[in-house]
């Protein structure tokens, strides 16, 4: 029984980079948590009236992870009840510089930089104010904690899982140590020295509807965390409200130069067979990667590539 990864593309290294849209995302996670949730009223209505008999041998819904690299994003979560003042909205939306890694015509390494105009959301998870842009792996698992096809979990140990998957890739693909403290998600100290800052390494927030799971958690990889407004997203906020805490990237605690590359994917791809092995299912850490093309079609979207526009992605003004 495998854990079905679904990785939604983006083209950060094309003229002009592309990426999707957190509503893309967001519509997919609620597609797969349509099914689980489906799945579990039959089973429960099944069990509530013994004589309407079994209505269906359909099994559970796969486990699913989604992984993917927003267009720039500020979400808003539920702790943030006061809403935001005119200047405020305009600070978080006003045009940000985003460089990545590229390669010149004769393939030497070199940055492309391009503007991103931010989206500003809410978000169903606790906390105040994130930012998830390029750079960044974002990663959210829909499954149902009491699932029969793997272990289950309470909300604490799913908490946990969230954090000993990222702390253990960390580790794997970046030789960094990684750690909990009292506040959620993965934090780091440079060069595991214990007489420097903690710094967050990537955050974490949770929803769950009757056991089944939403959003997850985003990692640093190589998002800007330096410098002023124009080009450090972080610079606009104070991160999940946490303003005496530093946020860092992979790429800050390893001093890699703006052209190496240093991709998300890769370590979306260890976090899934990381979490997969963690989930308890029968087969160990198998991951079934699904094709986008198949939830192009789901979603009734225009087959979308690096060149081509759809309401799905975003694309930024190269400079």
């Amino acid at each position: 029984m495998p854990l079905r990864h679904i990785a939604i593309p983006s083209w950060p290294r094309t003229t002009p980079p592309r990426y999707p849209t957190y509503a893309l995302a967001t519509r997919v996670q609620s597609r797969l948590q349509q099914d689980l949730l489906a799945w579990k009223a039959l089973v429960r209505d099944e069990h509530s009236d013994p004589r309407r008999g079994r209505q269906s041998d359909a099994p559970p819904p796969l486990p699913t992870l989604i992984s993917f690299t927003p267009a720039p994003t500020y979400t808003l979560g539920r702790r943030q009840t006061e809403p935001l003042s005119a200047s405020e909205l305009a600070r978080l939306r006003a045009p940000l510089s985003v460089t990545s890694p590229s390669r010149s015509d004769d393939d030497e390494p070199t940055t492309t930089t391009a503007i991103f105009t931010p989206e500003v959301l809410h978000a169903p998870r606790g906390g105040l104010t994130t930012y998830h842009g390029p750079g960044q792996a974002v990663l959210w698992p829909v499954i149902d904690l009491r699932s029969p096809l793997h272990a289950n979990f309470t909300v604490r140990d799913y908490t946990c899982l969230l954090e000993k998957t990222t702390i253990e890739t960390l580790r794997r693909v970046y030789g960094l140590a990684g750690f909990t403290t009292s506040n959620p998600g993965v934090w780091v100290r440079k060069d595991n020295d214990p007489s420097s800052d903690e710094e967050k390494i990537s955050a974490l927030g949770v929803h769950l509807r009757r056991h089944v799971t939403g959003l997850g958690v985003a990692v640093n990889v190589g998002v800007s965390v330096t410098g002023p407004e124009e080009t450090n997203p972080w610079a606009r906020i104070v991160a999940c409200g946490l303003g005496d805490r530093g946020v860092t990237s992979v790429a800050a605690q390893l001093d890699l130069l703006p052209t190496h590359e240093i991709a998300p994917e890769d370590i979306a791809a260890a976090w899934a067979a990381e979490f997969a092995e963690r989930l308890g299912l029968p087969d160990g850490g198998v991951v079934e990667e699904e094709s986008w093309d198949t939830w192009e079609k789901e979603l009734q979207l225009e087959p979308v590539g690096p060149t081509g526009t759809d309401a799905g992605f975003v694309q930024g003004e190269v400079m």
